[in-house]
């Protein structure tokens, strides 16, 4: 759906001067309009629950013109409202209490054209929280790599690491068997020549099909697919077979012939064959070791084999999703571009450690250590970074939407261009922190310290105290 986003932006800059009026007539609407709604806001503080609305609404307006980062924030505020005992139902009432409060604020700027762009936008805010309810309620698939739960148990986890490393054993040692000893029953026989007939037919149907050039470019990666799904003792005999055919073939007077009968040839394709077939489960293996490693630094302070795990796990591109080391000392530490969206880090020490790119969405970092740490362009949306030091990090272009920074030390943080739309910033120390271009708005930075910071507008904050 196409929006009109420079007609809501100025609609809503006509709003802001009385926003808190606003949320408190959207809450009277409501009630007045569907009573039976109230009993849900019953042990709900009513003032921080008009900020909260209108938190969601300065973070929808200023991401309008960036829906990629706003789709998985209402996603996840869809799933958060499965939580309060919201219903789809609900939806259509809130909807229709926003319009009637609009109304009453705009008066003569209500027109047709504006009503229809915040219906229109209220509809697509909808179906995608709705969305996100329904990706919260579902039955989610079984992860292959470890640490989903976010404060899972050790013996849990070594639990299912060893489970995990006995069925790749019980898949590797009958492979591995297999080629001491290739025994072909009837059944195996004729499922390979079924799978080689079915795919001669699609071979032949593309021929007639396609251009000879354009079947040629896609042999290379049907072989290459073919070597790693076909069983390894299948691919050691297909190897030595055109081994034998290419030496049958060869001149035996060219230099080919005599370097191939130097050597005992075959036992060296069949050695090769294995190496890159095995490749894999080496890998496989590595990763057991470096979540073992990691398993058994769980409550320890300091390891440095944890820090190498960690390392290494995010270098091959396994996702480090739900990791939980609370208290742990990382100092130092390589995780750029790292997952670790739903990790329990609290109280651990990342001073100066690079996780620019990181995804730590969701993430309990409260009272973590990360001054002087670079997380330009990191993903912290919805974390927890209550108590935390952020003194002198690098927080340029990060997505904080909606995290809890609250009494944070970020003091000389650089947060130019960053996006702190619906952030909790009260009581955060933000003295002579550079908040250039970030997109935050003044309701939320009027309980931070600003003291020498330079505001978004690129001039420097200076406190009535310090103008006497």
């Amino acid at each position: 759906m196409s929006l009109n986003v420079e007609l809501l932006e100025q609609s809503f800059e006509k709003v802001k001067p009385r926003a808190d009026e606003f949320a408190a007539s959207f809450y009277n609407n409501l009630f007045q309009a569907h009573p039976e709604m109230k009993p849900l806001f019953t042990k709900t503080d009513m003032k921080k629950q008009e900020k909260k609305l209108l938190s969601s609404l300065v973070l929808v307006v200023e991401n309008l013109r960036n829906p990629e980062a706003l789709e998985p924030v209402l996603k996840a505020l869809g799933a958060r409202h499965v939580g309060y005992g919201a219903i789809p139902k609900h939806y259509g009432l809130i909807v229709e209490a926003l319009l009637v409060t609009f109304e009453q604020y705009l008066q003569q700027d209500w027109t047709t054209e504006v009503k229809k762009a915040w219906l229109d936008a209220f509809r697509a805010i909808t179906a995608l929280m709705l969305k996100g309810t329904g990706e919260e309620s579902s039955p989610k698939p079984v992860q292959s790599e470890k640490k989903t739960e976010t404060l899972a148990k050790p013996a849990i986890l070594k639990t299912e690491i060893q489970k995990e490393y006995q069925l790749f054993q019980s898949i590797a040692e009958p492979e591995k068997k297999s080629l001491i000893s290739v025994q072909l029953d009837g059944e195996v026989l004729k499922e390979i020549i079924n799978h080689f007939t079915v795919n001669y037919q699609q071979f032949q149907t593309k021929i007639s099909e396609q251009p000879l050039s354009e079947v040629l470019k896609q042999i290379p990666k049907k072989l290459i697919d073919t070597f790693w799904i076909a069983p390894t003792w299948l691919v050691c005999i297909v190897s030595v077979v055109i081994f034998t055919v290419v030496v049958v073939i060869v001149d035996d007077n060219s230099a080919l012939a005599k370097a191939l009968g130097a050597a005992d040839t075959i036992s060296l394709v069949v050695a090769l064959v294995l190496f890159i077939k095995e490749a894999p489960d080496r890998r496989k293996q590595f990763h057991y070791q470096a979540w073992s490693t990691i398993d058994a630094a769980h409550g320890v302070k300091v390891s440095y084999a944890r820090i190498l795990a960690l390392q290494d796990l995010n270098k091959d591109g396994v996702s480090l999703r739900g990791l939980d080391a609370p208290g742990a000392e990382l100092v130092d530490i390589n995780l750029s571009y790292a997952n670790l969206s739903k990790a329990n880090l609290m109280e651990s020490d990342f001073t100066n450690a690079n996780l620019s790119y990181a995804n730590l969405d969701n993430a309990n970092l409260s009272q973590i250590k990360l001054s002087g740490a670079n997380l330009s362009y990191a993903k912290l949306g919805f974390s927890q970074l209550n108590q935390a030091n952020l003194s002198s990090a690098n927080l340029s272009s990060a997505n904080l939407i909606c995290a809890d920074l609250s009494h944070t030390n970020l003091s000389g943080a650089d947060l130019r261009d960053a996006s702190l739309s619906g952030a909790n910033l009260e009581g955060a120390y933000l003295t002579g922190a550079n908040l250039k271009n970030a997109k935050v708005s003044d309701s939320e930075l009027s309980n931070a310290f600003l003291e020498g910071a330079i505001m978004p507008n690129g001039s420097r904050y200076k406190s009535s105290l310090s103008d006497r």
